[in-house]
């Protein structure tokens, strides 16, 4: 089902004028310089594509395909790196200890030739570096021969006449040997253009690729047609955390996986079509910013069956807002520019959720009924495992993020993001002090199972939320957004004798449920006390939250009697007095013991009660100002 919804999509792109993808039996190469060979073979010029940036880029540049390479020796065709076009490799001086240094062994030093050595490395040229050039000079012979053109009969010349001792004879190489030889991939230019973009060229390649000599038939998983089937799979890349030469989505590398005889990918036969469709296809969707995002180790890539961006680019926000950065004063201004059309969409498909009303094609923009597709991967050695794969209608999948957020809102400040992504709330998990914060692998998968069901969120994350709290004493909008969202989806399902009505997004003084009365209770003792001394650095949220939150029995009246003393030197005591009394109206007894639901509670009304006394404060200063 991914594979094949993968190939379906190539053809969606393939047919978008605006996108650059490549044609079947090409792809995309990161190449960094162009070799100018003249008509009579003798490379003339060097010329560097890469970028002029402080640390240079290679350019990207669609060239004939080049797959997977394994331990053998295997020369792409017109693109290929130094060791292939020039039969020569530097190494580093430990490894050429290790592998070339023979020294009691006249035959086995004749293996190899130094070029040049220094203290950390050696160039040289050695057996298998000939093999590698010797194989990249029979392909193109193998396909390039019989063809009339200037260029290309320059182009075998030079492979003719080149001998890799001499790699330092020419200036040329002589003046690039560190960047070549460093690994970058080569091109040609010959007659004045270049090689793989030759029309008689990539007719020949084309010709070759389809008639390839070796290949093994059989009936494709993909297209149900008979055709010649895939060893090795291009590699993928781009996925967080796996190698940077691309890791395998199917692969078989251990007999045990291997069935009847077969080897490698031919146990799972995906014809070459359908290889090359599906892997350029997700190697396009993870090089495009708006097509992924990052949830823990997990690589998300997304994508509509439709030319329409408009509902990817939503998708994107939905999952993925942007939050400004305000930790300095440059961006500030900057904090307060908000993409107000994008603002305004957002908040009419939230109304008409809340509501429950369905979206139609005005609001995102394109046929709800259109396919979306997810695919979460993560890095598992060379391979990359599927943390969970999603398919339904982009009208669906909108209504149920937004739900998501719905259920999430709560009062807040005028600083923090408007919307919450998913990697701020999975950050909530971590010690906001780590220098390092890894985030649980698991929770990736479980947070974005829950948004798409609109099922109940894992108990895992909201534990390890309710620890964050208690450890650190502090609870912010993203924290009590989550504890209410969890909360009223458990009420919303039965599954808590929670009454939903009582699950609000700022403080409810009428609400009689006991932890959430005790939650508010906390934070006027702790600003009874604050108000006594409010240059005191530690208050009692630091020594008594946690355990207040969970045996209220053993805290509380400890704390009512020390508030006493501190009401007593307030200024403003009696208020503290009637809100204490207005909340313990509520209260006939102190639970022994709070279970996980109820500590969620205390927390809300803990958070909703802070945020009451910096209200108040703010509407009575706005209040003065007017008069």
């Amino acid at each position: 089902m991914i594979i094949q919804s993968l190939c379906c999509h190539y053809d969606v792109l393939e047919g978008d004028e605006n996108v650059n993808i490549p044609k079947l039996g090409y792809s995309n190469a990161k190449v960094s310089f162009a070799l100018v060979i003249s008509l009579d073979g003798v490379l003339s010029h060097i010329v560097e594509l890469r970028s002029d940036d402080k640390k240079p880029k290679p350019k990207d540049m669609d060239v004939p395909i080049q797959k997977s390479r394994s331990s053998g020796v295997f020369p792409y065709f017109v693109c290929d790196n130094a060791k292939y076009v020039f039969g020569v490799e530097k190494v580093k001086r430990s490894e050429f200890e290790k592998k070339f240094n023979f020294a009691s062994s006249e035959e086995n030093s004749l293996e190899h030739t130094i070029l040049e050595e220094t203290d950390k490395e050696v160039t040289l040229v050695h057996r298998r570096s000939r093999e590698c050039f010797e194989a990249f000079k029979t392909l193109h012979h193998s396909i390039l021969d019989g063809l009339n053109d200037l260029g290309v009969r320059g182009f075998l010349a030079f492979l003719d006449r080149w001998n890799p001792e001499d790699f330092f004879e020419n200036p040329k190489t002589r003046e690039y040997k560190d960047d070549l030889l460093a690994g970058g991939n080569c091109i040609f230019e010959c007659n004045g253009s270049f090689l793989h973009q030759n029309s008689a060229v990539r007719n020949a390649w084309e010709a070759y690729s389809q008639n390839e000599t070796g290949n093994t038939f059989a009936q494709c998983l993909i297209s149900g047609k008979v055709e010649p089937v895939s060893k090795i799979h291009q590699k993928i890349k781009g996925v967080v955390g796996a190698q940077s030469a691309g890791a395998s989505i199917v692969s078989f590398n251990n007999d045990a996986f291997c069935s009847y005889g077969k080897e490698q990918s031919f146990n799972s036969p995906i014809s070459e079509s359908a290889m090359f469709r599906y892997t350029t296809t997700l190697n396009y969707l993870l090089s495009s910013p708006g097509n992924r995002i990052r949830i823990a180790d997990t690589t998300v890539v997304f994508w509509a069956e439709t030319h329409e961006k408009s509902c990817e680019d939503l998708a994107k926000f939905f999952f993925d807002p942007v939050e400004p950065d305000t930790k300095e004063k440059k961006n500030v201004e900057y904090s307060r520019v908000q993409d107000l059309n994008k603002t305004k969409q957002i908040e009419d498909i939230l109304n008409k959720v809340r509501i429950g009303k369905k979206v139609n094609q005005e609001d995102i923009g394109t046929d709800p009924e259109t396919s979306f597709y997810i695919l979460g991967l993560s890095p598992n050695n060379a391979r990359l495992a599927v943390r969970f794969w999603y398919v339904d209608s982009i009208g669906n999948l909108i209504e149920k993020v937004a739900r998501h957020h719905l259920d999430m809102e709560v009062i807040r400040d005028d600083y923090g993001p408007r919307y919450v992504s998913v990697h701020r709330l999975l950050n909530e998990t971590v010690p906001q002090s780590s220098d390092k914060k890894t985030i649980s692998p698991l929770f990736g998968g479980l947070i974005m199972r829950s948004i798409l069901t609109n099922t109940g969120y894992p108990i895992s994350l909201y534990s390890a939320i309710l620890s964050r709290v208690k450890v650190d004493g502090s609870i912010n909008f993203v924290r009590a957004g989550f504890i209410k969202a969890y909360l009223l989806r458990l009420s919303r399902t039965g599954l808590s004798n929670l009454n939903q009505d009582l699950i609000t997004m700022s403080l409810n003084e009428e609400s009689s449920n006991v932890p959430y009365r005790l939650g508010r209770l906390f934070a006027a003792l702790e600003k009874a006390q604050n108000d006594t001394n409010r240059e005191m650095k530690s208050t009692i949220n630091s020594k008594y939250f946690s355990s207040a939150s969970s045996t209220p029995a053993v805290v509380f009246p400890v704390l009512l009697k020390l508030a006493q003393h501190h009401i007593a030197k307030s200024e403003w005591g009696f208020r503290s007095n009637q809100l204490i009394e207005q909340i313990l109206a509520g209260v006939n007894e102190f639970p022994a013991y709070l279970n996980l639901e109820d500590q969620g509670m205390f927390m809300l009304g803990y958070y909703h009660q802070r945020k009451a006394f910096f209200t108040k404060k703010e509407v009575a200063a706005n209040e003065e100002m007017s008069l």
